[in-house]
């Protein structure tokens, strides 16, 4: 919907450009976790007593950051969001549908955090993630916002800019960049010597010109190692191709991304801040520009940057014949790990066209699965965030979407959102379902660990026979059996028989309880709230990932093995 506002509110207009306020307005909506702040409002919000329709949460958040940037009273922003096509698009205010928020609107949602206590721990998390990009955000004597970062894309200071960054051409080439190391990467020989000049004017480091784009991204670490702090890549000769190569420089910390072209477009400016570039520069080159470049790169350079976060663990459940009960395991599994473990923990269903993750943890979404795949050209750790709904217990889930899902998403898509995915959390919980469509893709890749999860019967045990022979191949998942609703009373097949139809020991047993999965169903409660041999089998799974021992098996007849 709010896409849908913004594109009807596109100017048309030849020689447009944008401000600098509407440029920071879209690094704004790259950063912060919008999606993260409307789930701690969203529990608040009073039922609309006016007679007239509530105005959207997410306008009236979006408008009181907007009068923390620019230090407008409430009416002052009900004034700006009437005057400013920038603010209305920003917040999501679409005049043709509805009225922007009155002034006592924006004093009652003032109120609202107030009242919950929930202003600080909004600002905390904005600052957290300003903080995690080196982003500072200052409010000048005109009250106006200024960002502050050695890796901002455009820089927007509305107040007087640095007297050193207001010299202009040959002066400003002047600038201490240090003797940074840079490679170019162009197929098109002007533009690739055009770059060259311009950095031999602006810097003494070394500089190692690449006359095309890899054709294996693979190849992007060992071509470029670690010799390089910047890294420097023609958009105009194929832009796709560039921008998937800037995202694995970016991923692999391989330098300092930038980008060159000749077109002044917005669209492609913001692929690229989404793929990871850190300038984009314009072509013809001007060395004053790009000194003030290089000068955020030597800063970035000589910042002690943390360690690279590896990426998280994928943890996949996969069912070997329907109805095994894959969808309460993975939910309650995730649920297990994010407690125990302490640490960010994701849940997607892709049991795709009827996922029920959503529905067993009791749950609403806004979005789904569904938007992020097929928005995966703009998927980024900020735009997953959006997609999310927050658990009691920590856990962030990506829901299947309410409705029944007919799209085909390709596997590029699907693996974007793993990868992105995995560069945000910790740990991240597929739940699968029975979709043996998805083996070209990276959740049966070697990194990802696999729970096969089956029944004793002889369709499962038959089906997961055929499976096993599949999996477990050279660059394969890691693979664990899992017999849910085991009872050791059912004689029907012995645990001898088990073991040689599965062709190997299962590692998991969880009991059967079909009283207590069936409470958890209807009451959308989580099956690790109780103290039962269920939820003792189920920690001991998680714990067996994220580091402590085991918990004490009590004595039964029968136990519970790793």
């Amino acid at each position: 919907m709010r896409q849908e506002i913004l594109a009807s509110q596109e100017g048309f207009e030849k020689f447009a450009r944008k401000s600098k306020r509407e440029l920071f307005l879209d690094r704004m909506e790259l950063v912060v976790p919008w999606g993260e702040l409307l789930a701690l409002v969203e529990p608040h919000d009073p039922q609309a007593g006016s007679g007239q329709p509530p105005v959207s949460l997410s306008i009236l958040l979006r408008t009181y950051f907007v009068q923390q940037w620019f230090n407008l009273s409430p009416p002052g922003a009900e004034e700006a969001l009437y005057e400013s096509s920038v603010l209305r698009r920003f917040a999501g205010v679409d005049l043709n549908a509805a009225p922007a928020p009155d002034e006592m609107a924006i004093r009652q949602f003032r109120q609202l955090l107030e009242e919950h206590n929930l202003v600080g721990e909004i600002l905390a998390r904005v600052n957290g993630c300003l903080d995690e990009r080196g982003i500072h955000i200052t409010i000048g004597a005109n009250g106006d916002a200024t960002i502050n970062d050695a890796l901002s894309l455009t820089e927007y200071t509305v107040g007087k800019r640095d007297s050193q960054i207001q010299q202009s051409g040959a002066k400003a080439h002047t600038l201490d960049t240090g003797a940074l190391s840079v490679a170019v990467i162009s197929p098109d020989e002007q533009r690739r010597r055009a770059a060259l000049r311009a950095l031999g004017v602006c810097q003494t480091g070394r500089i190692q010109e690449f006359v095309t784009y890899p054709s294996d991204l693979n190849d992007v670490p060992r071509m470029l190692g670690q010799d390089f702090d910047v890294v420097l890549v023609d958009l105009d000769s194929n832009p796709k191709q560039a921008l998937d190569l800037v995202e694995t420089i970016s991923v692999n910390g391989l330098g300092t991304p930038m980008v060159y072209s000749e077109q002044a477009d917005s669209d492609l400016l913001l692929r690229s801040m989404h793929a990871g570039a850190r300038e984009f520069l314009a072509l013809p080159f001007d060395t004053g520009i790009m000194a003030e470049a290089l000068v955020r790169a030597s800063a970035l350079r000589k910042t002690v940057r943390p360690p690279k976060k590896e990426a998280g663990k994928l943890l996949v459940f996969l069912s070997a014949k329907g109805g095994s009960g894959v969808t309460t395991l993975a939910c309650n599994y995730a649920v297990s790990l994010a407690e125990e473990s302490g640490q960010k923990t994701l849940l997607i269903d892709l049991n795709l066209p009827l996922g029920d993750a959503a529905i067993n943890l009791g749950i609403t979404a806004r979005y789904s699965i569904v938007d992020a795949l097929q928005n995966s050209s703009r998927l980024d750790s900020s735009f997953l965030s959006t997609m999310l709904v927050r658990h009691s217990s920590g856990l962030s889930v990506l829901a299947a979407p309410s409705e029944l899902a007919t799209a085909q998403f390709s596997e590029d898509a699907i693996n974007k959102l793993l990868e992105v995915a995995r560069q945000e959390f910790d740990y991240v919980v597929v739940d699968a379902g029975s979709r043996l469509d998805l083996q070209q893709t990276h959740l049966f890749d070697e990194a990802a660990t696999m729970y096969l999860v089956t029944q004793i019967g002889v369709p499962e045990l038959r089906n997961s026979n055929r499976l096993i022979s599949r999996l477990s191949t050279t660059g394969g998942p890691k693979l664990s059996i899992v017999i849910n609703r085991y009872d050791p009373r059912n004689r029907e097949i012995s645990d001898e028989n088990v073991t040689k139809a599965l062709t190997r020991p299962a590692e998991w047993k969880i009991p059967n309880n079909y009283a207590a999965v069936r409470r958890m169903q209807n009451t959308a409660t989580s099956l690790m709230e109780d103290d039962s041999e269920i939820s003792r089998a189920i920690r001991q799974m998680t714990r067996a990932v994220c580091g402590p021992p085991a918990i004490p098996e009590k004595k039964k007849g029968f136990s519970f093995f790793r």
